[in-house]
């Protein structure tokens, strides 16, 4: 029986990816670099990885004779004041948020963002009270796709993971709760390079076309 409905943040709550994008040119551009230099496969797949780690795979990448947590910082300013001023929300969350309390699941955030991010975002959109479970980037050793992100939602949440659906976006993603066992709806987003979903249990095109019979769909609850 589903008890509990755990969301990815980036890309499935709001339009993060083009403002992380722009945060990282800006930061790279002294060094003369861009990830529009970078090939679209390399690209795809730090949607869903932590900020650290995409920060390690572009020094690595550029060869960047550059502290990682000095980029980190200088980076993290430049992305946070965009998020305060041009973050927008995906269509649906309002509305999925509402149909997952009133029918009294458990609702968990379960992201790769840093704590200040997420408690800036959920203050942006009024929305923190929605969550019983908050798990940041911050919290695990391992980021998305290794499953400890959702294997430590789930046991904040107090249930198995078999009894938990995870949203996400992001190929990474739905790699880490299916690890976890936990079912997975993918919910596509044209913002993003293109994602391999089809390790989900659903494909949706909009959270704004979730409702309480694909998560019977998927589980038999």
């Amino acid at each position: 029986m589903i008890k509990a409905i755990i969301y990815d943040l980036d890309d499935l709550m709001v339009n993060s990816n083009p403002l992380h994008t722009e945060a990282s040119d800006k930061v790279l551009q002294k060094y003369g670099v861009s990830q529009k230099k970078l090939p679209e496969h390399i690209r795809a797949k730090f949607i869903g990885m932590r900020v650290s780690d995409i920060l390690k795979n572009l020094i690595d990448y550029f060869q960047l004779g550059v502290n990682l947590e000095d980029l980190r910082e200088k980076r993290s300013a430049i992305f946070l004041e965009l998020v305060r001023k041009k973050l927008q929300v995906m269509p649906g969350l309002f509305q999925s948020l509402k149909l997952f309390r009133q029918n009294k699941f458990k609702i968990a955030l379960a992201s790769s963002g840093t704590k200040k991010y997420i408690n800036i975002v959920l203050e942006k959109l009024k929305v923190a009270d929605y969550f019983d479970v908050i798990v940041s980037g911050d919290d695990v050793k391992r980021g998305k796709p290794d499953p400890e992100t959702y294997l430590i939602a789930v046991k904040k949440l107090g249930i198995r993971p078999s009894q938990a659906v995870v949203l996400e976006d992001a190929t990474n993603g739905i790699a880490a709760a299916k690890a976890a066992g936990c079912f997975c709806i993918a919910v596509k987003n044209s913002h993003t390079p293109k994602q391999d979903l089809t390790k989900a249990d659903l494909i949706l095109d909009s959270l704004t076309d979730l409702s309480l019979r694909h998560l019977r769909s998927i589980s038999k609850y």
